[in-house]
């Protein structure tokens, strides 16, 4: 599936994210389902070319994007560029399924070591992280990105 109209793909494989971070969102689905859930991971991995097709939503400001939608400038300032986050939204409503389902997902998601943006000073619902990661990627982190060593950061973070 495109990000809302581009030609850039969204990734919804597993295969990029950290193991430890796979095995605990696969068992948040799994749960969230059995508790009548549809949660659905809409987004994986993220590539720097979808990075800045989000980064250009609301630069300059547009009645869909009125403000931007991310600060994260390429896909090393968001831990989604590194397998240690993913966006789920409900399978039926989308991301239009309020407040009491993303709260209860994310309660679920908790009791397997992830952590939710919904509380986040700019609140981003959908987005579900691996617990042991700061707020945001360090300068650290990022260097290591740049030269191709995610799993140096997977270590770093407890989740290889």
């Amino acid at each position: 599936m495109s990000a809302g109209g581009t030609a850039v793909l969204v990734n919804r494989s597993f295969v990029g994210l950290a193991p430890l971070f796979a095995r605990a969102v696969v068992a948040s689905i799994e749960e969230c389902h059995a508790n009548g859930l549809d949660a659905f991971v809409f987004e994986t991995l993220r590539s720097n070319a979808l990075a800045a097709v989000y980064y250009a939503r609301g630069r300059p400001p547009s009645h869909e994007y009125p403000e931007p939608v991310t600060n994260a400038p390429d896909a090393s300032w968001s831990w989604h560029g590194y397998g240690l986050a993913v966006d789920v939204i409900s399978a039926s409503k989308e991301w239009d399924a309020g407040d009491a389902w993303f709260t209860q997902v994310a309660a679920i998601f908790a009791t397997h070591g992830c952590d939710w943006g919904g509380t986040w000073k700019h609140p981003d619902r959908p987005h579900f992280q691996w617990g042991r990661c700061r707020p945001s990627p360090s300068i650290i982190s990022r260097r290591l990105h740049a030269e191709g060593h995610i799993q140096d950061v997977w270590r770093l973070v407890r989740a290889a």
